[in-house]
């Protein structure tokens, strides 16, 4: 059985499937301790496929980015939602150019990077004209990051009349944030160009 810090219980009956992947670390005397130092790292929480294709230069090396968005949750003060990602995505610069391009000729458009109890992370890829259907995120929500290229949003209720809210243009840089409270949403590319985007979800705690 996974082992949570004591001050996190995750919530039941979600959508999501999270499957264990490694022993989430402790604290020592309340500071995180670097993952350098705990026996399990970066690698360790990556899926079998994304450490592979990373270590081939089939994907970005998004190892660091993993493992900070993972310590987020041994943070004092974190929300135990997905806004707390934010800063460690805000930081996500631009991604190798070799990882990038051999993602974006993979005829498969997403890799599963990280399948955790506490937190899932995908890196997709967008076709010009292709988007998703209309969907929610159960649990603390999700955030996106767009790496490359413009991606549209559109955002609808979170009833069965799914109503249109709004529209957004996420360009490169952009992180947008949502869960079933503030609606559902379909996320796109209507333009020319592929896009890449991070996305980062969590169950949810309480």
């Amino acid at each position: 059985m996974v082992n949570q810090p004591k001050h996190l219980k995750m919530k039941t009956g979600l959508s999501i499937a999270f499957d264990p992947i490694i022993t989430p670390s402790t604290q020592e005397k309340g500071r995180i301790v670097p993952l350098s130092s705990r026996v399990a790292g970066a690698s360790s929480l990556l899926t079998a496929e994304a450490a592979e294709a990373m270590a081939e230069g089939q994907l970005p090396d998004l190892r660091r980015v993993c493992r900070d968005l993972y310590r987020t949750f041994f943070q004092v003060g974190a929300s135990q939602t997905a806004l707390q990602f934010m800063p460690v995505l805000n930081e996500l610069g631009a991604l190798d150019p070799h990882g990038l391009d051999a993602f974006l000729n993979n005829p498969k458009p997403s890799a599963v990077l990280v399948r955790h109890p506490l937190l899932k992370v995908v890196l997709i890829h967008w076709q010009p004209g292709r988007f998703s259907s209309v969907h929610g995120h159960h649990g603390a929500g999700g955030v996106i990051k767009v790496l490359k290229g413009t991606l549209t949003e559109k955002r609808y209720t979170a009833d069965e009349w799914q109503q249109f809210l709004g529209v957004s243009t996420l360009h490169p840089g952009s992180i947008t944030y949502i869960d079933d409270q503030m609606g559902y949403h379909a996320v796109g590319n209507q333009y020319a160009e592929p896009a890449v985007s991070l996305h980062v979800y969590t169950p949810g705690m309480r």
